[in-house]
């Protein structure tokens, strides 16, 4: 709740009560559609974003743009998701790499890189909507389909934002990831790009303690 709203824009919470999750998400959707707003910010509970989150989203102007998050769970892997060789594949090496050339920006939980990176957006197959900014005509013509959020049941715990991009890229619109803006996702403690790193390249951070010592 502690946002900064751009200028120009007006921003309305609408929490959702318990219960059936995917119904009162479509509900919801649906009433979003019926006011006339023009973007839907998809921010789920389990999520902690930086005050200036949906500023930097919206600097992009894309129609459908999520911050980068990483998996709770260890090991944290970035919910990145491209198709490769006719299947999803996590982009794991390639976020690893965009982040070692600026390592001054490898810290924990969430953050807003700035200066904007011009190379920080990356097209996806997939994300996840646990940070998401929508605009209103992406709904509009997915609405084809039925409801917009439904659980996957190709995967074991899979979630809804698999099946809702692939809809999403039917309709000719090309979904991205902003690796400058990174919300933390709230397992133990909530993860971001140092949780990932330690992962991914921990002989960098066995070398720096071996230094120290």
């Amino acid at each position: 709740m502690h946002t900064k709203v751009p200028e120009g824009y007006s921003l309305n919470f609408k929490l959702t009560p318990p219960g059936d999750t995917m119904r009162t998400w479509n509900d919801l959707t649906r009433g979003f559609l019926e006011s006339g707003a023009e973007w839907l910010w998809s921010v789920h509970d389990d999520v902690v974003y930086h005050p200036l989150t949906l500023e930097r989203l919206l600097s992009w102007n894309e129609p459908t743009i999520g911050a980068l998050i990483f998996t709770k769970q260890n090991p944290a892997l970035p919910h990145i998701w491209k198709i490769h060789n006719e299947r999803h594949a996590q982009m794991a090496d390639e976020t690893r790499d965009w982040f070692m050339e600026r390592k001054d920006n490898i810290l924990p939980g969430p953050q807003v890189i700035h200066p904007r990176p011009e190379d920080a957006l990356t097209p996806v197959s997939f994300t996840s909507t646990s940070c998401c900014l929508i605009h209103r005509k992406v709904l509009e013509d997915t609405a084809k389909y039925g409801d917009w959020w439904e659980q996957d049941t190709l995967y074991e715990a899979g979630g809804e934002d698999r099946r809702f991009f692939k809809r999403v890229r039917q309709e000719g619109y090309t979904p991205y990831v902003d690796r400058s803006c990174i919300v933390g996702h709230l397992g133990a403690h909530p993860t971001g790009v140092m949780d990932f790193i330690l992962w991914q390249n921990h002989p960098l951070f066995t070398q720096t303690c071996e230094d120290m010592i």
